[in-house]
């Protein structure tokens, strides 16, 4: 084990049971970290869109059970009747979830907020999925989509969700009109896609939160599945999911990245094949812990397999992961018991 760097540091089972991080480098979404690991609790977690690009690493709300989990949270208003807060676009940052109960004021808090395009273009996802409730009905809205123009729509603020009427599948608890009425669109709303009328039915039913203002009514609106001049109790969320955590797959899909055993107790192989040369530059395997620190790291020469020693390392569950010194090839959970 020569020039084998390490650095140990203290874990618990409680700390992982209780941590909202895994990796030292985070993972570009919800989805990706649910891949990574199956057993992720909902709740907040760092993520970083763009990876090593511009955009920062910034704290999310993950739903990691409805429709199999992976969904990262992108727009969270929970409105207070008779109030009439701005609404605030993100430009760095993702809206944590606080409450989903009606009736709760969550203006001006970290809960309050939706992404710009910037950070939505830089998402991976392939799915959104819409959740609304009012004070003003009993209709609850709570579908998902696949709709290639919405999901171009909410990253580039460009186009409409036109045809989204009838490209939808309804959650158990749905009972809104939309999106399966919508009758009229809008379009290039920028900043706004998610917020100003992307679900719309001439005058009756209405996806639109007070974003600027309109005709009727002053453009002080918060309106889930209705058209009303006043100002009710509103909960409006936006969610987004890439099918199967695909954004973490490494681009080379030949690569095999095994660990035996795995759980281990003093010693595992790790065996890499399947990998092409421009890919072996630099290659080196690090191992996370669950509070997303670096455990040891271990350079790989010309072998394609090395031996890791536990050597104090405590009992629990890290992250191990494969990289050159351009990219992160693959990742893997092991087991030390």
């Amino acid at each position: 084990m020569k020039n084998f760097t390490k650095k140990i540091i203290a874990i618990t089972l409680l700390a992982f049971i209780f941590s909202t991080t895994l990796i030292a480098q985070p993972a570009k979404s919800c989805s990706a970290i649910l891949a990574a690991n199956a057993g992720s609790p909902s709740g907040v977690y760092p993520i970083d869109p763009d990876g090593n690009g511009p955009i920062p690493t910034m704290n999310c709300y993950c739903d990691m059970t409805t429709d199999g989990g992976g969904w990262t949270l992108v727009l969270n208003y929970n409105h207070l009747s008779g109030t009439t807060p701005i609404l605030k676009v993100r430009i760095d940052s993702l809206p944590v979830l606080g409450s989903s109960n009606l009736g709760v004021d969550e203006s001006n808090s970290i809960y309050w907020g939706h992404t710009d395009t910037s950070i939505m273009n830089a998402l991976v996802f392939d799915q959104i999925r819409f959740y609304g409730i009012t004070t003003n009905h009993n209709r609850v809205m709570d579908f998902k989509t696949t709709h290639a123009g919405t999901i171009s729509y909410f990253k580039k603020g460009l186009g409409s969700t036109a045809g989204l009427k009838t490209d939808f599948t309804s959650f158990p608890n749905h009972t809104a009109n939309l999106p399966g009425a919508i009758d009229m669109t809008v379009t290039d709303q920028g900043n706004q896609a998610m917020t100003n009328f992307p679900l719309w039915t001439g005058s009756t039913y209405h996806w639109y939160l007070d974003g600027s203002p309109v005709g009727g009514c002053g453009g002080v609106r918060w309106e889930m599945d209705d058209f009303t001049c006043t100002l009710p109790s509103t909960v409006h969320q936006i969610w987004v999911k890439q099918t199967n955590g695909a954004s973490i797959k490494t681009n080379e899909s030949n690569i095999h990245f095994n660990v035996s055993p795995n759980p281990f107790n003093s010693t595992s192989t790790l065996s890499l094949t399947g990998i092409s040369q421009d890919k072996t530059q630099n290659l080196s395997v690090s191992f996370y812990n669950l509070l997303g620190e670096e455990i040891i790291i271990q350079h790989i020469n010309s072998a394609n397999s090395i031996i890791i020693n536990r050597d104090g390392i405590p009992n629990g569950i890290y992250f191990c992961q494969l990289k050159n010194k351009n990219e992160i090839l693959a990742i893997k959970k092991v087991i030390i018991q």
